[in-house]
């Protein structure tokens, strides 16, 4: 074993084991053999390495793979007469390898009599004898003896990554991919829909792209149409556009343009072309150009009448790269697409001088922008800005030479020039030199472009060009990065040394050292040094977002300083918040609650009184002085992963003094919020009662509150813990409005019954009274009904404690203590029912109704009471008695669902999207009868549906037409269209097919080609249902599946196959190179048609009908562009290959498991 193979098993050992130093069974079969091993032969194998039940020690393991992999064929011999020999090893019992071998291989090879024929013991030489003359005796003679199977330790045949293919075929180099990919998934992350569409790509270009060109740069790299960019479309797009010759970055620009895609601009396509240019112009440059002075039409007639060869009135490919090598604004807008295309979609600059002038231009670009409200700007320690500049040569003016060829660039045709130029001060951003260049100028001798022949003109030297300009005009060597030439004034070439690479960003001199030792909860990265004071242009520089994002990617850093950018509110104007407001967040840890017997103890989550709230330092943050408590609230929010109706925040003033910010539109400037405050996050308790609260009322403190008017009645009831029954019973009484007024205007306390035995000597009626006013006096948000719960669990303990309980139950015991407390009637008198005796019901119930009144006379018997009529009638003699009974509630029962729900999700043959529906069942029903309801829906006949059970992207079962439905499934429920038996679909006209079959020798299916048809027959051990050609002279087996019985005798056959998505993830840790490799399975699984006369072409077809709106289709035949080079190197007509593979997905159905 050399040293890489060792390091590599070791270190796939430790990914499987950890810090275990032994492997388990369970292990050692899914990580080293793979999951096509059989469970017999793998557990052999497994003791034979000498796993035991603690594992199987690493040592153990490397011998036995290096015995299977690499050892001589007399060592493999031993290895297999040891896994049969007896426990000393010295001879093999015929009766042991017998029983061995039906246990591995479910039977006895009839060679095996010739090693047993002198008697049932052979040493190790007549076994080495006989298993060398017959190494197909059984599986694992066949696995290390037999020709044509190897197993190996390490996969040397290496197929090119992905990685490799695509930097072969395109302008950037292995590592600028990988590094590519990185930044790809993170702008892919930023997606609401989980794909790279325009709504992704259209903020992170624009701006500085103009809005109007966001669409046509997204169509410029989405080749195929499908909506969406994925890597291959922009690592191929990037490429054209930075780094390939200068004809194919301007062939890029016309995809742009070409809105509609038809190949040629026409005159509205030029007229918008040349609106977007000038924008782009004089959002990047202050010099003038003729076109400037030029009216929209004369431009376009302009360009028209010089370039437009067809006369057709538009312009084509050819004609807009002779356009654009001369044109001032079309190498402007190339420039900008090359600055997008490094800082924001993450492409690394290929020279350290080509990355400082993209980030010259960002910056002076925004530096006439100026501040804008709402953006971040980040801020870098001057000790790395200047060893930085130094690197990128940042304050040197370039002069740029156009290569030798406007066409063609290969690799090897860099030829850049530059020379010092005076630098014009500094701007107001401090540090970054104002830079402008005089008008440009272009020569006229550089050669037309055409696509289909290549011209040389000679070196062109634009002396007044910006130093941006070099950006797209020159060509790419990596090998010739530590070597640029220079012109020096004079002419003369002068060789620089470059210097060294500035390591990661580092800020730490920027920040203080914080003396809190708390989380921060913000990413503001630290709090800036007050002393001394900092200066900007001295002690940092200020750059924008996009910047610091690229420089982060390309270098690191230790400290993110971000500072949003604000206006100011006494002068309205825009201004970098340096110092936002450092906050200071206590949480409260709950305090631990004595038992007391007494029941006016624990109503509710109330804390004992000698047990108070501790609040404790928990997170700090920094935050804009002019955000509003609600921005802070929603922060908080989804930084802790707590819902907002759960938590709540308080001013801290004193241990026994907070307020409560209720008030979410108040700014921290507002407010007057100043540095180290102290805010505590109150978490809604799991009872739904709040602590600071529960904690202010069992400690009698006070509760501040900013005074906001609140309308009469909208003013809530705390929880208590678990009181919602309690409180959602109280509003709605407390919005009966006549008993509102009633207890608002007082008149309760004239009525207060004390005496009554039955009551609660009026202390219901008057706390619910006091309550009802305070609800109702529109002075506060929300109050605590602690005295009325106290009152309810004095009088009724059953709603006593935590747990939560019938709201109903509470209404009714709240509406008769009412009623007890405020009876009229103080001496109740005995009253009589009397029998109907066949009298009106009028009658009746009018004298009820006086006998009730006798005894219970209330506001609440005036409101809520009322009488049942009950009738009972006699089956002998037929006599009816009638009574009318009173009653203050009426309970309305809801009826029990008999029905369920199903969704199911319909997958049709045509590869149209598929269609989820959801069903209302009986719950005894049938499959049967969700078919039919379902075709309903679907258009499709019951017999067109194959009802599948899919699970971890595989079918794992298809439900009987007679089972009940079942809606505890181990995954979902999918319906699959199958063609209609005897339809020209399923059965179609004998044809002449190019597949048969012969058995081989372990008795599987083996495909030939070019031999007659075959009838179809299931595979052993294959997915089930599945139709593929066997010999002719077995007879197929009789099976029936989810009602379709397909006839496999009669011509022509009827059936399907099943298809699942698989893909092979590779991994660079593995023992055995089979497993180097993985099979996984992913997406959903299809139902393909394939009858005895499908060819394969026509099953191709048909899967590529259902997945070709998941894969990315062929680019179409005109469109010759950046990524056509991928696209033919790769060669395929299907996006993919069909294999036939066993139920699992993962292993070869025609193969045996060691091949």
């Amino acid at each position: 074993v050399t040293d890489i193979e060792l390091k590599r098993l070791k270190d796939a050992f430790k990914r499987t084991c950890g810090l275990s130093c032994y492997m388990t069974q369970q292990c050692f079969i899914r990580e080293v053999l793979g999951d096509g091993v059989p469970p017999k032969v793998a557990e052999v194998i497994y003791c034979s390495f000498g796993g035991i039940s603690k594992g199987l020690h690493f040592n153990n393991l490397i011998v036995g793979l290096v015995l299977l992999t690499r050892g001589r064929e007399e060592e493999k011999t031993k290895y297999i007469f040891s896994l049969f020999s007896n426990e000393s090893g010295s001879y093999v019992v015929r009766e042991e390898m017998e029983k061995m071998l039906h246990v591995v291989d479910g039977k006895v090879p009839e060679s095996l009599k010739k090693c047993f024929s002198e008697g049932e013991k052979v040493n190790y030489e007549k076994f080495r004898v006989w298993l060398l003359h017959n190494k197909d005796a059984f599986t694992f003679s066949r696995w290390l003896l037999s020709g044509g199977v190897y197993v190996t330790l390490t996969d040397d045949s290496d197929t090119p990554t992905f990685y490799q293919t695509l930097a072969g075929v395109t302008h950037l180099e292995e590592s600028d991919i990988i590094d590519l990919e990185k930044r790809y998934w993170l702008l892919k992350a930023q997606s609401r829909t989980g794909r790279f569409d325009l709504e992704t790509f259209a903020p992170l270009v624009s701006p500085p792209i103009h809005p109007s060109l966001s669409e046509g740069l997204f169509n410029a790299f989405d080749e195929n149409r499908d909506n969406h960019i994925d890597f291959k479309e922009i690592s191929c797009g990037l490429s054209a556009c930075c780094r390939g010759p200068l004809a194919e970055r301007q062939k890029f620009c016309f995809k742009v343009f070409d809105v509609d895609r038809d190949g040629v601009l026409s005159r509205t396509e030029l007229k918008d072309m040349v609106v977007a240019l000038l924008e782009v112009w004089k959002d990047n440059r202050t010099d003038k150009i003729p076109e400037l002075d030029m009216g929209l039409s004369e431009i376009v007639e302009d360009i028209l009448h010089t370039h437009d060869n067809t006369k057709l009135g538009h312009l084509t490919l050819e004609d807009y790269q002779i356009w654009s090598v001369k044109s001032a604004l079309a190498n402007e807008f190339l420039n900008l697409l090359f600055q997008v295309c490094h800082i924001v979609l993450g492409l690394r600059p290929a020279t350290p001088e080509e990355e400082g002038q993209i980030i010259r231009c960002w910056l002076e670009r925004e530096s006439r922008y100026g501040l804008q409200p709402g953006h971040n700007w980040f801020l870098i320690a001057m000790p790395w800005w200047h060893q930085w500049k130094e690197y990128v040569k940042y304050d040197a003016n370039p002069v740029v030479i156009e290569p030798s060829s406007v066409l063609s660039g290969g690799k090897n045709s860099l030829v850049a020039a530059a020379a010092n130029a005076p630098e014009q001060g500094e701007d107001k951003m401090g540090g970054l030199n104002d830079f402008s260049a005089p008008e440009e100028k272009f020569s006229d001798n550089i050669s037309t472009a055409s696509e289909a022949s290549e011209s040389t003109s000679s070196n062109t030297l634009y002396p007044g060009t910006p130093g941006s300009e070099v950006c797209f005009a020159r060509q790419h060597n990596t090998s010739d990065n530590n070597n640029q030439c220079f012109l020096g004034s004079s002419g003369n070439a002068l060789l620089q040394l470059n210097p060294q690479k500035p390591g990661a960003i580092d800020n730490q001199p920027l920040v203080t050292q914080e003396p809190v030792k708390a989380a921060s909860l913000t990413m503001e990265g630290g709090r800036l040094k007050r002393s001394p004071q900092l200066v900007e242009g001295k002690d940092y520089v200020m750059v924008p977002e996009p910047v610091w994002r690229a420089l982060y990617h390309w270098y690191g850093a230790n400290l993110s300083l971000p500072r949003p950018v604000i206006k100011n509110s006494k002068t309205n104007v825009p201004e970098l918040e340096l110092f936002p407001r450092y906050l200071l967040f206590l949480r409260q840890q709950p305090a631990t609650r004595t038992q007391q017997s007494n029941v006016w103890v624990n109503m509710g989550n109330v804390p004992s009184p000698n047990a108070p709230l501790k609040r404790v330092l928990a997170y700090t943050g920094c935050f804009s002085r002019m955000q509003t408590i609600k921005e802070i609230h929603e922060y908080l929010s989804q930084r802790l992963r707590i819902k907002e109706e759960d938590m709540r925040l308080w001013l801290y003033n004193s241990e026994n003094y907070l307020t409560l910010l209720d008030d979410e539109d108040h700014r921290l400037e507002y407010l007057k919020i100043q540095d180290e405050q102290h805010l505590v996050i109150e978490v809604r308790n799991k009872d739904m009662s709040w602590p600071e609260e529960m904690s202010f009322i069992a400690n009698s403190s006070k509760i501040d509150r900013h005074k906001v008017p609140t309308e009469k009645g909208a003013t809530g009831l705390s929880n208590l813990g678990n009181t919602c029954f309690m409180n959602s019973s109280i509003q709605c009484v407390s919005n009966t409005q006549p008993l509102t007024r009633y207890f608002i205007s007082g008149r309760h306390l004239y009525e207060l019954n004390r005496t009554n035995p039955i009551g609660m000597k009026g202390h219901m009626a008057k706390c619910y009274g006091d309550l009802v006013q305070e609800l109702w006096s529109g002075t506060q948000k929300n109050i605590a009904p602690l005295k009325l719960r106290w009152t309810i669990a004095k009088y009724a303990p059953r709603f006593n404690g935590f747990q939560q309980q019938d709201s109903q139950e509470l209404l009714a015991f709240l509406l008769d203590g009412l009623h007890e407390d405020l009876n009229r009637v103080h001496d109740k008198p005995y009253v009589e029912l009397k029998d109907s005796d066949g009298r009106p019901d009028w009658e009746v119930a009018a004298e009820a109704w006086e006998n009730h009144l006798r005894r219970n006379r209330s506001i609440v018997v005036d409101l809520f009471h009322g009488q049942l009529k009950s009738q009972v009638k006699c089956k002998t003699c037929g006599h009816i008695s009638v009574r009318f009974d009173p009653f203050n509630f009426l309970s309305l029962p809801l009826p029990m669902d008999s029905y369920m729900h199903l969704e199911i999700t319909v997958i049709k043959l045509d590869g149209t999207t598929p269609v989820r529906y959801g069903l209302r069942l009986n719950m005894d029903e049938k499959y049967t009868g969700l078919k039919k309801q379902l075709s309903e829906l679907c258009g499709l006949k019951p017999e067109q549906i194959l009802l599948a059970e899919v699970h971890s992207s595989n079918i794992k079962n298809f439900p009987q037409d007679n089972q009940k439905v079942r809606l505890s499934v181990s995954g979902f429920l999918c319906a699959f269209e199958i063609p209609i038996p005897g339809s020209p679909t399923s059965a179609s006209s004998p044809v002449q097919t190019d597949i048969s079959s012969g058995p081989s020798a372990n008795g599987a299916p083996t495909i030939l080609m070019n031999g007659d048809v075959a009838k179809p027959s299931l595979i052993p051990n294959g997915m089930p249902n599945t139709v593929v050609p066997c010999g002719t002279e077995r007879s197929p087996p009789s099976w029936t599946l989810n009602g379709h019985v397909p006839s496999l005798c009669d011509s022509p056959c009827t059936g399907y196959i099943i298809a699942v998505h698989r893909k092979m993830m590779r991994t660079e840790l593995y023992f055995l190179s089979s497993q180097k490799n993985r099979p996984s399975l992913f997406g959903m699984p299809l139902i393909v048609p394939c009858t005895v006369h499908t060819r394969k072409r026509d099953l191709y077809d048909a899967v590529w009908i259902q997945v070709s709106r998941l894969a990315s289709p062929l680019p179409p035949q005109e469109a010759s562009n950046h990524a056509q080079d991928c696209d033919d190197s790769m060669g395929y007509q299907y996006p993919f290959t069909l294999r036939v593979v066993q139920k699992d997905g993962n292993s070869c159905a025609w193969c045996p498991w060691y091949r």
